[in-house]
């Protein structure tokens, strides 16, 4: 099957595409193409996160809301967690895992909204975090600028993606499973080859974790950390608004 990438004016309503129409199965395919490990992921970067009990946070491209309702569940009393995503299938996914934890309600709201132009106000979010979604962005630096926009001085940015596999040994197996097994996933569990051929070819345009580290100093944040797991297959970032 031929594949090219978008073009940068191209890439937006061809993410939104992509992202409604996998919607429905979208976390079962992340389960099954990560080997379960997402999960494990996720409990590192809230972790990062330091949720606060009565913390104000900010889920960007929540997509169906695992992250945002994982946070949710560190949080209690006046706690609050936004999860925001362009895509109407994914958010109607969230909103009904949502309506499956009643405990949750009052802590969670999701926002149908632009990455690089968030709708909240300046220093609203003691923390924010963007998942898997960075990648997916037409222009990975308004969203960063934005993260920080809407983060008190003090609180952290983060963002958990792809990472650069160095490894001699593991580099070649990673980019063998990443390119020819996932879009044989993505056709069996959802029907969409083409959405699961994007998914491993957009890491050719997607920056290596150092390059990232700079463009968290170039927003402004300080104190920029990064953490590669899954032996570099994942990078985890975290910076400090001052």
């Amino acid at each position: 099957m031929s594949f090219r990438l978008p073009t940068t004016e191209e890439k937006a309503d061809y993410v939104l595409n992509q992202f409604n129409r996998i919607a429905r199965r979208y976390d079962l395919a992340n389960d099954t193409i990560s080997l379960g490990m997402h999960r494990g992921w996720k409990k590192l970067a809230i972790e990062a996160l330091a949720v606060k009990p009565d913390g104000q946070y900010l889920d960007v491209c929540c997509g169906t809301g695992d992250l945002t309702l994982r946070i949710a569940k560190r949080l209690a009393g006046t706690g609050h967690v936004t999860g925001l995503d362009f895509s109407t299938n994914m958010l109607e996914v969230a909103k009904l895992r949502l309506g499956q934890n009643n405990a949750l309600m009052s802590s969670v709201s999701f926002v149908e909204g632009d990455a690089e132009k968030l709708p909240f106000s300046d220093n609203q979010f003691d923390s924010a975090v963007i998942s898997f979604g960075l990648r997916n962005l037409t222009h990975l630096d308004k969203g960063l600028s934005e993260m920080t926009r809407v983060v008190k001085s003090g609180g952290k940015v983060l963002n958990l993606d792809l990472g650069h596999p160095n490894n001699r040994l593991f580099k070649p197996i990673y980019y063998f499973y990443f390119r020819h097994i996932v879009p044989i996933i993505g056709a069996l569990l959802q029907r969409d080859m083409k959405a699961y051929t994007y998914l491993p070819q957009s890491l050719d345009t997607y920056p290596a974790p150092e390059e990232i580290g700079k463009l968290f100093q170039a927003v402004g944040l300080t104190n920029v950390q990064y953490s590669p797991l899954a032996m570099g297959s994942v990078a985890l970032h975290v910076g400090t608004k001052p």
